[in-house]
C-alpha cells in the first residue's frame, strides 16, 4: 500500500480574529488483486495551531495586509514549514471581513503567497460546511444518523449548516454576531451594523451610537438575536430579516444544535452581570453567548478554531486512482466548473445530451475569462456506459469544448464514477492536440471552482473543490 504525508494549511481571516492551524494529511493508495485501486486519506493531524490574533485593520473597510503579512511568515517560522512543503489546505476570509473593498485582492495575495498549492476561498455557504466539519458536527451526524445543525458565529456573521449521516444538506446564514454591535469600557455605542437596523426597528428596540447602552437593553438585543437564529435554524421561522441571501428554509428539523466559533467558545463563560463586563471585547460577543447557552443549545466540541481547522483539514480530498492526466500543467488553480447531466431521460440521449453540452459551453465561454484550460466539465447523473456511449460521450465533449473555447489547449473533466481513465483516453483518441485531464470520485456538489494538485499517491492527486464569492 503506497503512502505519503503531505502538509496542509488553514487560515482563517475573520471579522474579529484571524488564526492558522497546520496539519499532515496521510494519503494511502489501496491496491489487491480483488478490487480496483482506491486512493483517500487515512489519517488527519494537526501539528501546530496558531495564537488568535485580533485581524489587522486599517480603518472601517480594509485589511492591513502589511500587517497580515508579518503575521503570516512568523507563523510559518513558529510551526518550522516552508512556502514549498504546503500542498494543500485553504485561505479564507470569512464575515463581514470577506465584504471589505480590498478584501478579494488580499485573499488572491495571500493565496499566491502562503504555498504552491494554497486554495483562495470565501463565501457563507462553505465557511459554514467548513465550520460544521472542523466543529464534529458532520462527523457526528454519521455516527448517529441525526440531523445536526452547527451553528458558527463569529464576529459579523453566524453560519448554519444542517448535516445528516455525514453529509451538510443545508446552509444558510446569518447577520448574527458579536461585534455588529461595539461598545467601548464605559458603555457608550460605538458602532451598530446596518444589517441590524430593520431587526431592532422591527423589534421597537432603540440603540444609537455616541449614546450610552444599558444592560436591559442590550441584553433584550442579544436575547431576540439568539431565539432569532435557532428559530429560524429549527425551521419554526419561514423567514427573517438577518439573512445574508434569500434563503427557502426547508422542513428539516434538527436534533440537536451546536454553536462553534468565537461566541460558541463563550458559553461556558459566567453570565456578564453589568455593561462592563459585557463590553470586555468592545463589543456584545459574552452576552450574546449567554443568551445561546440559555436557550439550551450545546456548545460544540471545536469552537474558535472550527472553521480554520475545517479548512486546512477538511478541504482537501484526492482523486481516484484510475485518472487520465495526459498534461504536465498540474498544480491548476481557479478553474471554473461547469456541471452538464449526461442522462436526465430513461435512456441514453446523444442529440440531447449534445444540447445541454453546447448550452453549458457557450454559456460559460461568455462568463470566464480566456484562461486555459476555460473551465472543468464536471459529469452528473452519470449511468452505467457502454463502450458505445463512452464514444459518443468523448466525441461530444471535445466537439463543444473546441467550438465555444477557441485555442484552448486544456481540457479538464471530472466525473463521480470510476470511469476517467476510460472516458480519458477516448478523448485523447479524439482529439491529439488537447492536452487531456480527467478525473473521477470527485464530488463537485458544493463549489463553483476546482484546484488540481500533483500527484501524492500512484496516480491520485489532490483536489479541492471551493467557492469563490465576494458580497458587495
Amino acid at each position: 500500500m503506497l503512502q505519503k504525508w503531505i502538509t496542509s494549511i488553514g487560515l482563517d481571516i475573520g471579522t474579529s480574529t484571524t488564526k492558522l492551524i497546520v496539519s499532515k494529511l496521510l494519503i494511502a493508495n489501496q491496491q489487491n488483486q480483488f478490487t480496483l485501486p482506491g486512493c483517500q486519506i487515512i489519517d488527519r493531524r494537526v501539528t501546530y495551531a496558531s495564537s488568535i490574533y485580533t485581524t489587522p485593520m486599517l480603518n472601517e473597510v480594509e485589511i492591513d495586509v502589511q500587517r497580515l503579512t508579518v503575521l503570516l511568515e512568523q507563523e510559518y517560522k513558529n510551526a518550522g514549514i516552508s512556502l514549498d512543503q504546503v500542498e494543500a489546505g485553504a485561505v479564507i476570509i470569512t464575515g463581514e471581513t470577506a465584504r471589505k473593498q480590498n478584501a478579494e485582492s488580499i485573499l488572491h495575495y495571500l493565496a499566491e503567497h502562503a504555498g504552491d498549492f494554497v486554495v483562495a476561498t470565501a463565501g457563507a455557504d462553505l465557511e459554514g460546511m467548513l465550520a460544521a466539519k472542523g466543529s464534529g458536527a458532520i462527523q457526528r451526524s454519521a455516527e448517529t444518523n441525526a440531523v445536526i445543525a452547527n451553528i458558527d458565529v463569529g464576529g459579523g456573521t453566524a453560519n448554519i449548516a444542517l448535516c445528516q449521516n455525514g453529509k451538510v444538506i443545508e446552509t444558510f446564514t446569518l447577520h448574527v454576531g458579536g461585534r455588529l454591535i461595539r461598545l467601548n469600557s464605559d458603555g457608550f455605542v460605538t458602532y451598530i451594523s446596518s444589517y441590524l437596523t430593520e431587526f431592532l426597528k422591527n423589534n421597537s428596540l432603540i440603540l444609537r451610537e455616541g449614546e450610552k447602552a444599558t444592560f436591559e437593553m442590550l441584553s433584550s438585543i442579544c436575547q431576540l438575536l439568539a431565539e432569532e437564529t435557532v428559530n429560524y435554524v429549527k425551521a419554526l421561522n419561514q423567514n427573517s430579516t438577518l439573512l445574508v441571501s434569500p434563503h427557502t428554509r426547508s422542513s428539516i428539523h434538527p436534533e440537536t444544535i451546536m454553536v462553534s466559533g468565537g461566541v460558541g467558545a463563550m458559553m461556558e463563560k459566567q453570565e456578564p452581570k453589568t455593561v462592563e463586563e459585557v463590553a470586555i471585547h468592545g463589543d456584545v460577543g459574552p452576552l450574546l453567548a449567554y443568551h445561546f447557552q440559555s436557550i439550551q443549545v450545546s456548545q460544540a466540541a471545536e469552537t474558535t478554531r472550527a472553521t480554520v481547522i475545517g479548512a486546512g483539514m477538511q478541504n482537501t480530498e484526492v482523486s481516484g486512482s484510475t485518472v487520465y492526466i495526459g498534461s504536465k500543467r498540474l498544480p491548476l488553480k481557479n478553474i471554473p466548473i461547469i456541471e452538464i447531466p449526461v442522462q436526465q431521460e430513461e435512456t441514453w440521449n446523444q442529440q440531447l445530451f449534445q444540447e445541454r453540452a453546447r448550452a453549458s459551453c457557450m454559456q460559460a465561454s461568455t462568463i470566464f475569462s480566456a484562461e486555459d484550460p476555460p473551465v472543468a466539465i464536471a459529469l452528473s447523473h452519470f449511468p452505467y456506459c457502454s463502450y458505445k456511449m463512452l464514444q459518443e460521450l468523448a466525441k461530444i465533449i471535445s466537439a463543444e469544448f473546441i467550438a465555444c473555447f477557441k485555442g484552448a489547449k486544456c481540457l479538464v473533466v471530472l466525473c463521480e464514477q470510476d470511469i476517467a481513465k476510460a472516458l480519458g483516453q477516448a478523448l485523447a483518441k479524439q482529439r491529439k492536440e488537447l492536452e487531456i485531464i480527467c478525473l473521477d470520485q470527485i464530488d463537485f456538489t458544493h463549489g463553483d471552482y476546482i484546484d488540481l494538485g500533483l500527484p501524492v499517491a500512484g496516480e491520485a492527486i489532490s483536489v479541492s473543490v471551493k467557492t469563490l464569492a465576494f458580497s458587495s
